[in-house]
This record gives structure tokens, sequence and C-alpha cells, in this order.
């Protein structure tokens, strides 16, 4: 795990990257950040968190590291231990988490804890759409006050190009960066079940309604149709090896919704 400080002092906000070896972009935008004169007006952490999977260009060496929180200093699994060391580099600061998908090209936010501070946060990522993912379990964001944002598709410039917008729209929106920026009123999806399936096709397309009744993936002969009408999040051919993603209802803007 490589760990980078800028500016002195105890540092309130961090920049996580490469939870998953597979997904660049992230660490892309943080050599970026930090190979330029921007400078800070407090002290931030940037994390590239799992580099032996990076190095390796692969997902995890032994388990999802997204999935080993709040994980073990004295686990076997290079996971578990990462999973310990990172929750404790970032106690207390608030968290961007940099990640990349097979399911979507634009950017949109993901939070697990659903709370004002998760809310501000994820308008200051500048995105269009903000997911609750708060009934998956598991994941950094679900053990600290943070955002993760998927930003595009895995291994492409374009996503690493959304990251690097990101990271800068994120410092800037909370201060910490003097530059131009957008927050954003997202449009708030709440995940409400998953779709479990090996090997099927996905026939629709994520933050798009599907109907009642409406075939939305299909595997040979076997189709999947709609019980009741949903919105498709994270879903896609071959994101996953055991499910073809989640379902979610569209709550509406960001700054309407109770949290």
């Amino acid at each position: 795990m490589r760990v980078v400080q800028r500016g002195e002092g105890e540092s309130a906000y961090a920049v996580v990257a490469c939870l998953h070896g597979d997904e660049p972009c992230g660490a892309v935008a943080i050599e970026r950040f930090l190979a330029s004169d921007a400078s800070l007006a407090e002290p931030v952490t940037f994390v590239i968190a799992n580099e032996r999977a990076l190095d390796a260009g692969v997902r995890f060496v032994d388990e999802d590291l997204n999935r080993a929180f709040p994980g073990d200093s004295e686990s076997d699994s290079h996971e578990s231990r990462l999973a310990a060391r990172l929750l404790t580099e970032l106690d207390g600061t608030r968290v961007l988490d940099l990640h990349s998908t097979r399911s979507f090209a634009d950017p949109f936010a993901l939070v697990q804890r659903r709370s004002a501070v998760t809310a501000a946060l994820a308008a200051t990522t500048g995105v269009s759409r903000v997911v609750d993912i708060s009934a998956v379990p598991g994941g950094l964001v679900g053990h600290v006050d943070g955002v993760a944002v998927e930003c595009g598709y895995k291994g492409t410039e374009a996503a690493a190009e959304n990251a690097t917008r990101i990271l800068r729209t994120f410092l800037a929106a909370n201060g910490l960066l003097d530059a131009p920026f957008q927050r954003s009123d997202p449009t708030l999806f709440e995940v409400t079940g998953v779709v479990e399936g090996a090997g099927f096709e996905f026939c629709g397309r994520n933050f798009e309604r599907v109907t009642a009744g409406e075939v939305f993936a299909r595997r040979d002969d076997e189709v999947e149709r709609a019980a009741e009408p949903f919105y498709p999040v994270l879903m896609s051919t071959d994101g996953y090896d055991e499910i073809v993603g989640f379902q979610s209802r569209r709550v509406g803007p960001l700054s309407q919704a109770e949290w």
C-alpha cells in the first residue's frame, strides 16, 4: 500500500484508489495530481491501496479487498491484512474512493452510510447519479465517512480522465484546492435487491427503467423477466461471477431525499 500525504498536519480528507488491482484509473488520477504543481489549502492523504494486485493486473491476490473489511492484521490473507491497515490509515478522514466498472461509461457515486455527511460528499463529486447501496454489506465506504465513484469502463483512458476530473472537483468543492468546480444535485437511486445468476447476457441499460414483465437478461434459452419495475445498477454481462447486478428504485434529487 502506497500512502502519500500532501501538506503538513493531520489530514481530514483522503483519496483512495485501487481497492481492486484491475481498476487502475484511480491510481492514474492520483499520480497525475501528485505530479502537478497544485497547492492544497489543507493536508490530504492519497492512498493506492492494493499495489500487489495492481502490479499483477488482477482484481485481488487472496480475496476481494472491498469485501474484506474490517480485516485482520494477523490474517494469512493479503487483502484482510490490507483492509485492517487501510482502516487505521483512514481513521477520522472523509474519503473519496475511486473505482471503474464493466457496466456503465458515465461516472456515478455510491454511498453505504446514509447520512448528511455522505450526501454532502456525493454532491462534491460533480456526478449526476448517486446510488444508496447500503442494502449490500461490505465495502470500504460502509466503514468510513466516504463516497465511492465508478469512473467509467475498466482500463480505458476515459475512466482515467474522469477519475482525474472527479478527484480535482472533490478537492475543490471541499475547499482543499483553489480550482473551478461545480457541485451537483445528483439523482438518488436506492438498491432494493440483487439479481443472482452466472453467464447471463444483460439486455438492458443501467439507470433506465425496466418495466414489469420486460426481459432484461438472457442465458441460452433462459430469460430473466422483471417481476416489477426497477432501475438496473451495476448490471453487466461479465462484471460479476455469480450475479447479474442490482435492482434499484429511483428516489429523486439527492437534495430532496430524507437522510
